[in-house]
């Protein structure tokens, strides 16, 4: 499949996460050095009121693919294209992890729409084993009280949408955009923060898409800034977060519980209690990581192939160690107190979405 190009223009770089791979960090630094790139002739748009990513994209492509409702797309590019005359850029980036997201179906809709706006479109992501991917999303999907005790750890979309489960054929979701784009211009990175400069993705992308002089003139966010800014929950976090999911998850209140929660896990972290945010535990036997080995492993060879001889670490991972702690095993009073935080938190967001009297 082939789609239609500006004769000349501007490139457009598609950063696609994945998920629990810097993208905040580095969607961050983006949205505050607008100026610095566009002095460099980068675009980095703000779309629908959204100063960090271009998420909606995502949205709207669906809206076109599935119901054909057109509108929204078409509003969004109107945007871009307003943005990019004014810029005069010669490159522009959107990013968002969301693009992982959808299903592999939906990506010659997004290329058809954004193609006849640029001379060229590439894809940059950064990929990390199927193990550690799984086990980043249980616990970010944890934190949103989506994870009952009853889910399976792997494998599965009872906690996350079909689309991330189906991309997880890495080899499969690349070649959707390859066979459109060419895979010269899919580059896919590993992520793994020890090959990093200062164990920091951000300069490591903009390298990748020729920007590194921006590296020179800018002040660089310290590795790990896209931890502080999402946290991964620790295992205390982990167990009381399913046991409130148990409670919440079909209920209007789950969002405000779960803004509370992560509320009081910060206030726990910052008082000294430990594991409650933390690096994600992975909750996996050493059976499960063998299993999700060898059920990825032929994408992940043809992935190595394809997109790069270092993405075959994934084929020999060593496996982790299984966490197995869990509710009973916290300290009854440090409960006590972080369930209090959590009463505390829902408290102060109460008192701020009340109607404020008029003078």
């Amino acid at each position: 499949m082939s789609v239609p190009h500006a004769a000349a223009g501007p490139q457009l770089v598609l950063h696609a996460g994945t998920n629990k791979t810097g993208s905040t960090a580095i969607q961050s630094f983006l949205a505050a050095h607008r100026q610095p790139l566009r002095e460099l002739g980068v675009l980095y748009p703000e779309l629908n009121g959204d100063p960090l990513s271009q998420t909606s994209l995502q949205k709207h492509v669906g809206l076109a693919h599935t119901s054909g409702d057109t509108a929204p797309l078409a509003e969004t590019l109107a945007q871009l294209q307003h943005q990019l005359a004014a810029s005069q850029a010669t490159t522009v980036i959107l990013s968002t992890e969301h693009l992982f997201a959808m299903p592999r179906g939906w990506v010659p809709t997004l290329l058809e729409a954004v193609s006849p706006l640029f001379a060229s479109v590439s894809l940059v992501i950064y990929l990390r084993s199927q193990r550690d991917l799984w086990t980043s999303l249980l616990n970010q999907r944890a934190k949103a009280l989506k994870v009952l005790p009853s889910h399976r750890p792997w494998g599965t979309n009872e906690f996350l949408g079909s689309g991330i489960v189906e991309n997880m054929h890495y080899a499969d979701y690349l070649d959707a955009y390859a066979s459109v784009i060419g895979s010269d211009h899919v580059q896919a990175r590993r992520y793994d923060p020890s090959g990093f400069p200062d164990g920091n993705v951000v300069p490591d992308f903009l390298q990748s898409v020729g920007l590194a002089s921006l590296l020179t003139h800018t002040d660089l966010p310290a590795a790990g800034t896209s931890s502080a800014i999402n946290p991964s929950l620790g295992w205390k976090g982990v167990a009381l977060a399913i046991k409130l999911a148990a409670r919440h998850h079909a209920l209007d209140s789950r969002r405000t519980v779960s803004r509370a929660m992560r509320k009081a896990f910060a206030r726990a972290h910052d008082e000294g209690l430990t594991d409650w945010l933390g690096r994600a535990a992975c909750y996996l036997t050493e059976d499960q990581q063998r299993e999700i080995r060898d059920t990825y492993a032929p994408s992940n060879i043809r992935l190595a192939d394809s997109y790069g001889p270092e993405l075959d670490a994934f084929l020999c991972e060593p496996s982790r160690p299984h966490e197995q702690r869990g509710l009973h095993d916290i300290d009854p009073a440090e409960l006590r107190l972080v369930n209090s935080f959590i009463g505390d938190a829902m408290a102060d967001l109460a008192s701020a979405e009340a109607p404020r009297p008029s003078a």
